[in-house]
This record gives C-alpha cells, sequence and structure tokens, in this order.
C-alpha cells in the first residue's frame, strides 16, 4: 500500500512539474487591436472643421474589384472616424447597395457607427481609385475626402432599445412586419432607408400619429388598428432591379423629436426626405436621448 501511495505521489509531482514547464513556455495571447496611429501621416490628413483625406485599402482576393473597391472605401471611411473620435469603435454600418440595370453594385455607403455616437460620415467624396500590387497581392487603393460629425455627451446604459422585422429577405409585394421594446419611456420614429439614397418615414404616418410608447411596451408595425385602416408596407423593388438591400432604422428618443420631412408623401402614404438631410438631424440629438436600431434586409424577385 505504500509503494503505491509513493507511487502515485511520484506520478503527481512529475504532472504538475510537466504543467509547470508547459506554462512557463507559454506567451499570453494579445489582443488584436486595429490602429491608425502609427501611420497617421501617410493614411490621413485633418483638413480641419471635422473634414478629411483619407486612404483606405483592400486586397483583392475572391472578390471583385468593386467590391473591393467598396471595402477599401469603408475601411477609409472608418479610419476617419476612429481618428475624428479618438476612441477604438465597434462600429454598425449602413452599406447600402446601389443596383445597377439588373444586380446589386457595392456603389454606395454611409458608416453610422454605434447607436452614431462615435461619428458619422456626414458627406464623402472620392478623389482617387486605382489598383496597386503589393508583393504577390493586388489591392485596391481609394483616397476620400470626408467630413465627419459626432453628437454630443454620453449613452445612458439604462436606455436601451431591441428591434426585428418578420424575416431577413422579402419577396417583391410581402409586406414588412416590425416588432420593437424599449427599456424605457420613449418616442419611436421608423425609417426606411433605400438604395437610392431616399429615406421613407414609415411611422409616425398619417393613419397613427402618436409616437410614444411605455417601457417594455411591444411596439409594431403595422399594427391591429393600422391594419383595420388599410395600412401596410409592401415591399417594392426600385426600377428594374431584381434584387437590392435596404434598411430599416428604428429611432427610440426621450423627448418628442419632429424631423423636418418634405410634403411628398411615398408609396406608403408616408413622408420622405434625403438621406443627408437625415444625418445632419441626428448629429444634433445629445447621445444620451436616443437609442437606434438598424436592420437590414434583402429584396427579391
Amino acid at each position: 500500500m505504500n509503494k503505491v501511495i509513493a507511487f502515485l505521489f511520484i506520478l503527481l509531482l512529475h504532472f504538475f512539474n510537466t504543467c509547470s514547464s508547459y506554462k512557463s513556455q507559454m506567451h499570453p495571447l494579445k489582443p488584436e487591436v486595429i490602429s491608425i496611429h502609427k501611420t497617421d501621416k501617410e493614411v490621413i490628413k485633418d483638413l480641419g472643421n471635422g473634414w478629411f483625406e483619407v486612404v483606405g485599402t483592400a486586397a483583392i482576393q475572391n472578390i471583385t474589384p468593386e467590391e473591393a473597391e467598396q471595402q477599401a472605401i469603408y475601411h477609409a471611411c472608418r479610419t476617419a472616424v476612429q481618428y475624428y473620435s479618438g476612441v477604438e469603435i465597434s462600429e454598425r454600418t449602413l452599406d447600402l447597395q446601389a443596383s445597377g440595370q439588373k444586380k446589386i453594385l457595392l456603389d454606395h455607403f454611409c458608416s453610422l457607427s454605434t447607436q452614431t455616437t462615435n461619428g458619422i460620415i456626414l458627406e464623402k467624396d472620392v478623389l482617387r481609385k486605382e489598383i496597386k500590387t503589393d508583393g504577390r497581392n493586388i489591392i485596391a487603393v481609394v483616397l476620400l475626402k470626408v467630413k465627419v460629425g459626432k453628437q454630443k455627451g454620453e449613452k445612458d446604459p439604462y436606455f436601451n432599445v431591441t428591434a426585428h422585422l418578420n424575416r431577413d429577405t422579402f419577396k417583391e409585394g410581402e409586406e414588412l412586419e416590425l416588432t420593437a421594446r424599449s427599456s424605457k419611456d420613449c418616442y419611436v420614429t421608423v425609417l426606411n432607408i433605400c438604395s437610392n439614397n431616399v429615406v421613407y418615414v414609415l411611422f409616425p404616418n398619417k393613419y397613427r400619429s402618436n409616437t410614444f410608447i411605455k417601457a417594455s411596451e411591444v411596439f409594431r408595425l403595422p399594427n391591429e388598428h393600422d391594419r383595420a385602416m388599410g395600412l401596410s408596407f409592401p415591399i417594392r423593388l426600385l426600377g428594374a432591379k431584381d434584387e437590392d438591400v435596404e434598411m430599416i432604422k428604428v429611432l427610440a428618443t426621450k423627448e418628442k423629436i419632429s424631423f423636418g420631412v418634405s410634403q411628398t408623401l411615398s408609396q406608403y402614404g408616408t413622408y420622405e426626405m434625403a438621406l443627408k438631410q437625415l444625418l445632419k438631424q441626428l448629429i444634433k440629438i445629445p447621445r444620451n436621448e436616443i437609442e437606434e436600431v438598424d436592420i437590414q434586409y434583402f429584396v427579391k424577385k
């Protein structure tokens, strides 16, 4: 018995020594940090008043040159927002894909960072684009001039909104349904951002103008009252497209905010405005007064 105990003791001692030796050879994992500060002068130029010239690149690997160009534009816009806000951000992007006659083409970008808080690309102009080789890699390079804006204040950690659609992909003619919920009493606005740069105001509308909802109350669009009044939101493809991608944007604000919209009625019987107009309005709202949810969906014939 004593021999067995001695053997087990020696075995355990060997095991711990082995683990200790293995542990000493391990290297701590470094978190992946995206930083532009080492190459600021090469990547971005501050023109003042929120304007920047910024370079973006993307490798053409398993994607088309056009898709690589859009990735480069995305990287450039992200760099500008990150540089302007001075913090590492986890952005949510509205990457609208305007189409040609039949197919989706990645040729329209607008960055709406997390809750539009750390920065928004208000204006963007492609100054130069080219294809280069970097060793064995072929890369797309773009030079942009962008204007970045930023909301004032900090997020209210107790103000959160969740929202979802009845599906991710719609066939033309199928009806869109939205469900949302807020952790605080708020006023809700629902926007449909389309690939033609037009923003349709789905809610409020002429059928339902009261935008106030209580905390934890389920908001539905359309609801039973809307349906009784004949309101629905059938999905339509723009022009001669066979497929497209669009976005629903849910805005929840603590105070009632009237978004300045044109008196042009959309096909849904609601109003519309330009995307640039929306961005300029959002940037004026203090961060702790607003929460947002962006939901991208696809449309096919």
